[in-house]
This record gives C-alpha cells, sequence and structure tokens, in this order.
C-alpha cells in the first residue's frame, strides 16, 4: 500500500505547513472524486479485477480522501487529528509492510496455521471491516473511529496479502 503511504505523508506534511492547497481537498468535488475511487476500488475488489494489493490501495487513499473532504467540515482547520492520524497510518503501515509482509515466505508452519485460522474468522473478513470504514466515515462525532477502523483494514490487509505470497 505504497500509495496510501506517501498520501498519508503528503496530507500530514500539507496539514502541518497549512498548505493553499488544503481547500482544494476540503471541497464537495474533492468528497465526491474520494467517493468514485472508493467504489472503483471496491467494484474492481468484488469482481476480482484488480490485485488485492492494488484494490486494498486504492480504497484506503481513497477513503483517506474521503475523511479528510467531509470532517474537514466538521472540524477546525488545524485539528490536530488531521496531522497525526495520517502520521499513524503511513506508519503503522510502513511497519507491517517492513516487518510481516516483506517476511512473510519465512513464516513458520504453525505461524501460518494461526494466520489462516484468523482469515477464516467471520467477524475479521474484509468485507465486515470495510462496511466499518465506511460507517466510521460517517460518524463524525466519534472522531476515534475511522482511525480504529482503518487500523483493523491495515491489519486485515497484511493477513491477506502474507497468505497470498505465502500460497504462491
Amino acid at each position: 500500500m505504497i500509495g496510501f503511504i506517501l498520501c498519508s505523508v503528503s496530507l500530514a506534511a500539507l496539514v502541518q505547513n497549512q498548505n493553499q492547497f488544503l481547500p482544494l481537498l476540503a471541497t464537495p468535488v474533492a468528497l465526491g472524486v474520494g467517493l468514485a475511487l472508493m467504489a472503483a476500488s471496491l467494484l474492481a475488489g468484488y469482481f476480482k479485477k484488480a490485485p488485492t494489493v492494488i484494490w486494498h490501495d486504492g480504497f484506503a487513499t481513497s477513503g483517506l480522501l474521503v475523511w479528510y473532504a467531509y470532517w474537514m467540515q466538521e472540524f477546525n482547520y488545524d485539528a490536530p487529528m488531521f496531522f497525526f492520524f495520517p502520521l499513524y497510518f503511513a506508519l503503522l503501515t510502513s511497519i507491517v509492510t517492513l516487518t510481516l509482509i516483506n517476511k512473510s515466505e519465512y513464516f513458520d508452519l504453525e505461524s501460518i496455521r494461526h494466520l489462516r485460522h484468523l482469515e477464516k474468522n467471520s467477524y475479521f473478513n474484509i468485507g465486515t471491516i470495510v462496511v466499518f470504514v465506511l460507517i466510521s466515515l460517517l460518524i463524525t462525532r466519534h472522531y476515534m473511529l475511522y482511525p480504529i477502523a482503518m487500523t483493523f483494514f491495515i491489519i486485515r490487509h497484511t493477513m491477506t496479502v502474507c497468505l497470498e505470497i505465502i500460497d504462491s
């Protein structure tokens, strides 16, 4: 999810420097573009037209755009969450990519068995997590809900990609 990492770091830098580009990201057009890209990513993943890494990256990146565009209307432009949450997403995604995804071919059989068990757990499937992310975007009163949902999405992405690498 290199696109998500780059967009998260870019958004944090733009917010920290109060760049004049920021108001463009908070417009209804940006919200519409984010929603369209999110829908396209979900459809591409559902119909298996894009690899898992691509549609997950597209979903997460467009979700970040939707989050900023929609939530910017509800909070002050200098709210710390607009700087710290994207940094958290970039850091978490980078860490799991470097430590787990890039090392997944070296997992032992016991770890693979536990990973497959977690993958089959119905409470942790990708559809449930995607719905959780979508709902969390709408609920602006609970500002920690979206980062929690995205954390689950990133963890699920890591599990899925690790198993795809192991199976190939």
